[in-house]
């Protein structure tokens, strides 16, 4: 059954019980598949078969006590002045969108919209949001920046609306709004939001954690005091903090991950739910399997009741919502150029109104009205001075610090300041259609698109999520079933897996260093459309520069004039001004003031007719009915006119002049010679670029001999002359074939083809009124250094984004292998809250270092950001090897009796232990102190310390590397050869060595020469070997040597039942020892 959507507007709509409401009625219509009400746009999107009408639709909704109508296509309007544009949220036609490359003309139907996106927490979640939009009827094109939270979307309006568009978001579980002028809050506000969002997150979790932190050192450090009372109530009261954490401080995590199943994929968000809830799952489940084997809800004994991991779903979440917040600051930090533009605009306006100035808001502004402006002053909005003059900075926009004078009829600008008069200006724009308001567009727009490079960090984070997981379950199995790990080692494996391998970092690497590049660019003078001629910029290695404008002043002047007429000067200028007045070439403005100041206004009159510009050739027009030409030789030999001086044509070339000749139908009248001076910093900027690596050419009309002379002054050797407006596209061409990276230079008028063609389009504008469609970099103080700037800030940005992708790639090869535990032999584990926080730090790490850019400057070494990434590599390394340091000693105890590092050398310490004396004592604290006598070791066993006296021979004690640990940091021993006293009824004995871990038992053991074996104060041990390898250790008692801790459990008068007859020994086992038994039947 086909299926169709329908948009309508509800505007009664006014709380949550509206669209329950609506949707609950609509949904009993039987046609009717999906429906979305939105209280926030008052929009009602229907799914329905085609067999349902509109009209049933809008009865249906009426019935409910609404009113509704239908959105034809895609309409959005909102609150503003007559003819103001809409916001970031309105639809627009392709060529309209400013930063649309080289103008393409869209079809009709054919719009592009722009979302906020809220909810998401990772490039993952944008990739979710891509890949629902891109399956909407009628998306051609979706892109969603994770860093912005922003969607840039294009459809066809015949196909979707906007409301499909949002409901197509909503529907994978993150939030959409239209950003409107009467709605939108700033970059600045929305960053607050968020930042306040996560940082109660964090505070909460922290909180609640802390309890659990505590009893984590009162599980480590002897001697707590009130410990027996504690760590009993220890896991329940674990549950209790831990729910809130796990369903309120992560609920996001969960809410996303629920949304990504339903989606058929994974994000960061399935990573952190995955993990947390696997903790958080096992923990209750061992609390309730404890109670139901003990019939208590807390631990024996004083003990705590062991396997409960609920800390470790708790500060996972608790160090996620912190790098969730610290990254949240930094990312405020990225968009601050955008702000800062946004905020020069004055609120207000003085306004002429019955012939008085009045205050205004500037939204009251309106095209036509007459502003005041004063000393001192921001001017509000665009317009054209009609009364006054003063002197303008407008380096806000431009970037160009010197103020320009104005006069009356000089063009003025929104947030630029007036620095000495007062004048009056009539309003030419306002609101959006400012040139500061197409400015932020441009910067929005450009931080809204992807750079190619991002394509790599995209591909990667598609396959990156499910990869992990799948990593996560191998860990898991292998640990588990072919290592033969307790279950909650390899269940801490897999966790820490998973949340230590999440693509945050990767998303951020290249959409913060653009949003970053392209707000100090504008605070530069230079807009960079986009992440594509960012990237491109440094790698072009050819740069054509347009002659007129760009290279020279673009301010051609007169400089002789060869009279061959026979006539007077007079004459021959009547005709010169007659046909250069009617031309629009660059040059002819500079003919025509040179005529002005020579001939009577009488004589300015004079009539022509049928005027003919002739491209790349010169004009042609009619006076008094006869036929006159100004222009080059080309158009002369086209016209069969010889009659003139080669001499004179050749010496003024040659001086790089541009002469053109001025004759009638039969005869050369005269040569006019016009020259442009090479602008002061040409002969610099072609000196560095050249220094850099890049062929420099210049391209120009010019015929050959005055262009070679132009660029012998500059020091350009390449030249591309007598080329016409329109072949000039062909030539980038030319070069482009050759295998070269072109960048084209121009002022964005008569080579528009050029820049289009070129792989980046760079205009050189003159001041703030430019046409910003052009081009693809824009230097907006016509500063030729601007270009210098472009490419070194390409260099540095690219360079960032490289740096960030390794750090991003780094972490996770990294830490991958040590969350997996495969360097547990070596003492190298990662505990999965310490995985969360190195996750976490990661993604804080990536934005701070996009954030270096901020200090960019052309003219300096940036010796901060160059070093930066390496202290944060060092840096990141101590704090992943610190991390790993507290893990092992909190973990590795779990697995000495479990991880065979040499199934061989196993046997052999299991001989070595069963065929040796033992004896054990428990602390008062409860810790079990073994003891080995032997007086030589038989074994190849290794010293990590330390030096017997003789080979194999036990001088005094060697201890076991676990062991060794606990005792430095009780303070018993620092150094090997101390002497300790009154150990364990040991007058004195001295530590001779530790041994390097076996992770076997032995690990926990002393070893003893005999005298001092003899001398220890325990009770002895049988310790057997299991014919599968193991080692069973047994303790017999009696009414003098239970454990106080065991007093009150264990009868020592009764070691014998009869049962049914039959004569049976009693026997107390541990309750780990009980649950392997168990689970060996």
């Amino acid at each position: 059954m086909k299926t169709k959507i329908t948009q309508l507007s509800v505007p009664d709509m006014h709380c949550e019980a509206c669209p329950k409401l609506i949707t609950m009625n609509l949904k009993e219509l039987k046609e009717v598949k999906e429906v979305e009400a939105d209280l926030e746009t008052k929009m009602v999107t229907v799914t329905h078969a085609e067999g349902l009408t509109k009209e049933a639709i809008i009865d249906n909704i009426k019935e409910s006590g609404y009113t509704a109508e239908v959105i034809d296509g895609v309409r959005f309007t909102r609150k503003g002045y007559p003819g103001e544009p809409q916001s970031l949220g309105r639809l627009r036609n392709d060529e309209e969108v400013v930063g649309e490359e080289s103008k393409k003309k869209s079809e009709p139907d054919s719009q592009v919209a722009y979302l906020e996106i809220s909810g998401m927490h990772c490039s993952s979640c944008a990739g979710i949001i891509e890949k629902t939009l891109m399956k909407t009827s009628g998306v051609s094109e979706a892109n969603v920046n994770f860093a912005t939270s922003k969607a840039r979307i294009k459809f066809e309006t015949k196909l979707t609306n906007l409301g499909g568009l949002v409901a197509a978001v909503k529907s994978t579980g993150y939030g959409a709004e239209i950003p409107s002028e009467t709605n939108s809050k700033s970059e600045t506000e929305k960053r607050a939001v968020e930042i306040d969002f996560w940082f109660t997150k964090f505070i909460a979790g922290l909180v609640l954690s802390i309890p659990m932190l505590l009893f984590m050192v009162y599980d480590f450090v002897p001697n707590m005091p009130w410990a027996k009372v504690i760590m009993p109530i220890s896991g329940l009261i674990s549950l209790v903090l831990a729910t809130p954490v796990q369903f309120w401080v992560g609920k996001n995590f969960i809410l996303g991950a629920i949304s990504a199943f339903k989606m058929k994929t994974f994000s960061m968000d399935s990573l952190i739910a995955i993990g947390t809830l696997t903790a958080y799952t096992y923990s209750v489940f061992e609390l309730l399997k404890y109670f139901v084997e003990t019939g208590s809800a807390i631990g024996l004994n004083g003990m705590k009741i062991g396997n409960l991991y609920f800390e470790v779903a708790s500060l996972l979440i608790t160090f996620v919502a912190l790098g969730k917040w610290l990254e949240a600051k930094a990312k405020g930090k990225t968009s601050q150029a955008i702000e800062k533009l946004v905020g020069l605009a004055p609120k207000m306006a003085r306004v002429m109104r019955n012939g008085t100035p009045t205050d205004l808001p500037v939204e009251q502004v309106v095209v036509g009205d007459i502003v005041v402006v004063r000393p001192g002053e921001r001017i509000p909005v665009d317009g054209v001075i009609i009364s006054g003059s003063s002197s303008v900075d407008e380096s806000a926009l431009t970037g160009e610090s010197i103020p320009i004078e104005k006069t009356i009829g000089a063009k003025v600008f929104t947030a630029t300041i007036n620095k000495t008069g007062s004048f009056e200006f009539k309003v030419q724009k306002v609101g959006e259609d400012t040139v500061l308001s197409q400015i932020v567009k441009l910067i929005e727009d450009a931080q809204g698109t992807k750079a190619p490079i991002q394509g790599f960090a995209d591909k990667i984070s598609s396959v990156f999520v499910p990869l992990v997981i799948l990593m996560a379950i191998a860990t898991f199995l292998i640990w588990y079933f072919v290592l033969g790990a307790p279950f909650e080692f390899a269940i801490l494996a897999f966790v820490s897996v998973i949340v230590i391998a999440c693509p945050c970092a990767l998303g951020l690497a290249t959409p913060t260093a653009i949003m970053v590049a392209t707000g100090k660019g504008a605070e530069q003078g230079i807009l960079i459309k986009g992440g594509e001629p960012l990237e491109t910029a440094c790698k072009i290695d050819t740069i054509i520069f347009d002659k007129t404008g760009t290279l020279t002043k673009g301010q051609p002047e007169v400089t002789d004039l060869i009279n061959y007429s026979g006539k007077s000067e007079q004459e021959v200028l009547i005709v010169l001004y007659a046909l250069e007045s009617k031309s629009e070439h660059p040059l002819a403005e500079a003919i025509v003031e040179y005529c002005k100041s020579r001939i009577s206004s009488v004589d300015m009159q004079t009539p022509t007719t049928d005027f003919s510009a002739i491209p790349g050739h010169g004009v042609e027009a009619k006076i008094n009915g006869h036929t006159y030409y100004v222009g080059n030789r080309r158009l002369m030999e086209q016209k069969k006119i010889h009659s003139y001086s080669f001499m004179d044509l050749e010496r003024l070339e040659e001086d790089g002049k541009t002469a053109m000749l001025i004759a009638s139908a039969e005869q050369v009248l005269g040569i006019v010679a016009v020259a442009d001076q090479v602008k002061e910093t040409t002969v610099e900027v072609v000196k560095k670029l050249q220094k850099m690596g890049i062929e420099v050419y210049m391209i120009t009309g010019d015929n050959r001999r005055t262009a070679n002379a132009i660029a012998k002054q500059i020091g350009i050797t390449n030249v591309l002359a007598e080329v016409l407006p329109q072949n000039k596209a062909e030539e980038v061409k030319k070069l482009q074939e050759q295998g070269n990276i072109v960048a084209m230079v121009g002022d964005g008028i008569n080579d528009s083809p050029a820049l289009v063609q070129s792989d980046l389009g760079i205009v050189m504008a003159s001041g703030a009124d430019v046409a910003l469609e052009s081009g693809s970099i824009i230097i907006m103080n016509n500063d030729l250094d601007g270009v210098i700037t472009a490419i070194k800030l390409s260099m540095e940005t690219v360079g960032k984004i490289k740096q960030n992708m390794f750090f991003a790639l780094f972490y996770n090869v990294l830490g991958i292998p040590v969350a997996a535990r495969v360097f547990v032999s070596a003492g190298l584990v990662l505990k999965p809250e310490l995985a969360g926080l190195a996750m976490a730090l990661s993604s804080v790490s990536v934005v701070s270092n996009s954030l270096l850019l901020k200090g960019f400057n052309p003219k300096k070494f940036n010796l901060i950001s160059r070093l930066a990434p390496i202290v944060m590599t060092v840096g990141f390394l101590l704090i992943f090897w610190q991390f790993a340091v507290i893990s092992s000693k909190e973990n590795l105890g779990v697995v000495t009796t479990y991880v065979q590092k040499d199934p061989g050398l196993a046997t052999q310490l299991n001989w070595l232990i069963t065929k040796n004396e033992s004896k054990v004592t428990i602390t008062e604290e409860g810790f079990v102190k073994l003891f080995l006598k032997t007086e030589r070791i038989t074994v190849p066993l290794i010293l990590a310390e330390g030096k017997p006296e003789a080979e194999g021979t036990v001088s005094g004690m060697i201890i076991g590397s676990k062991e060794a640990e606990m005792m430095r940091e009780e303070k018993l021993f620092s150094n090997i050869g101390d002497e300790i006293e009154n150990f364990f009824g040991v007058p004195k004995i001295r530590v001779t060595g530790i041994l390097a871990p076996t992770n076997t038992i032995l690990d926990e053991y002393h070893l003893m020469e005999p005298t001092a074996f003899d001398q220890v104060k325990a009770d002895e041990l049988i310790v057997a070997e299991t014919p599968f390898g193991g080692i069973k250790i047994f303790y017999l008692y009696d009414e003098k040597n239970i454990p106080d801790q065991l007093r009150g459990l264990i009868d020592p008068y009764r070691t014998e039942y009869q049962i049914e007859g039959e004569t049976y020994f009693s026997i107390y086992i541990g309750y780990d020892e009980a649950k392997e038994m168990k689970m060996e039947k």
